[in-house]
């Protein structure tokens, strides 16, 4: 994980299994493109599991999600896209 994140392992056991239901219900035919290389759902799951860059990259930005979902600024954001 990115050294400004501090997680037990628990946590990032409990994050790794969120990632991994995530990328359960994505389409099959699911490409997204990370640095300029375009990987399949197959091998971000792969990614997710080896723990390896990309899944730990993958694993970063859901967390992240996760922290601005839990404060609120997802939805302040919504709020300000709406009203304009």
């Amino acid at each position: 994980m990115d050294d400004d994140v501090e997680l037990t392992k628990a946590q990032k056991e409990n994050l790794k299994k969120i990632v991994l239901a995530q990328l359960q219900v994505m389409p099959s035919d699911l490409n997204i493109s990370i640095g300029g290389q375009d990987i399949v759902k197959k091998d971000l799951v792969t990614h997710v599991e080896n723990g390896d860059d990309i899944g730990e990259h993958l694993m970063l930005t859901e967390l992240e999600f996760l922290q601005d979902l839990a404060s609120g600024a997802i939805y302040k954001n919504e709020y300000i896209t709406s009203r304009n």
